[in-house]
């Protein structure tokens, strides 16, 4: 990457990390994932209850495996469980320790914006678990909120959808439709604009392209 850019992203991460402090939450920048994945391990400790939402910047860095193997007890629903038991991972993740996701966008000053299909993972990040850790990449750094639900609903939205092969029409029309599909993943929209008082609550930014 050119060095004036990467001087950027940072200045621009850096100022928004400003930012969510201002606002109450704890905020850290990362160069890149390895850093990032190793700053939450740090926050978790060893020994503790951690929550995952769905999330693929989790994933990508590889944070499920590397909890489990510093002794921690992931809690997460899965593919293939039968409802019952999907309910019930659900309130488990929300009553754990820490809870781990992440935003669908992250404004230059210092808000949060988050969309859920069925819930469960934008009421974690209210009220429930201990503490929160949400991470975003610079791809989820945007202007004002504005822009931050205009990406929520047509850029994240339309890759999970494509993701998870639902049978929505953002899939066809690359773009937010606003349907009423039974298949809709975008149901409940929260915003943060403030640290929620029952939650401790940090943000990783860091400088990757990460999830959606």
């Amino acid at each position: 990457m050119d060095e004036n850019l990467k001087a950027a992203n940072l200045k621009s991460l850096a100022d928004a990390a400003e930012a969510l402090k201002r606002n109450g939450f704890g905020a850290k920048v990362c160069a890149d994932r390895a850093e990032a994945a190793r700053h939450v391990l740090s926050l978790t400790g060893k020994g503790r209850r951690v929550g995952l939402g769905g999330s693929v910047t989790l994933e990508e860095l590889d944070l499920p495996r590397r909890l489990q193997e510093a002794g921690q007890e992931v809690l997460t629903h899965r593919p293939g469980m039968d409802p019952a038991r999907r309910a019930q991972a659900c309130r488990e993740a929300q009553a754990a320790d820490f809870y781990l996701a992440s935003p669908q966008a992250v404004t230059r000053d210092g808000k949060l914006i988050f969309v859920d299909g069925s819930g469960n993972r934008v009421s974690a990040l209210l009220h429930g678990p201990g503490a929160a850790i949400v991470v975003a990449g610079r791809n989820k750094l945007v202007r004002d909120t504005e822009e931050g639900l205009w990406r929520m609903r047509n850029v994240a939205a339309v890759a999970n959808n494509i993701r998870l092969k639902k049978k929505n029409p953002c899939v066809e029309t690359g773009r937010c439709m606003d349907c009423s599909s039974p298949e809709r993943i975008c149901n409940a929209v929260v915003m943060l604009w403030k640290r929620p008082r029952a939650l401790d609550f940090h943000v990783v930014l860091v400088d990757e392209e990460l999830g959606y």
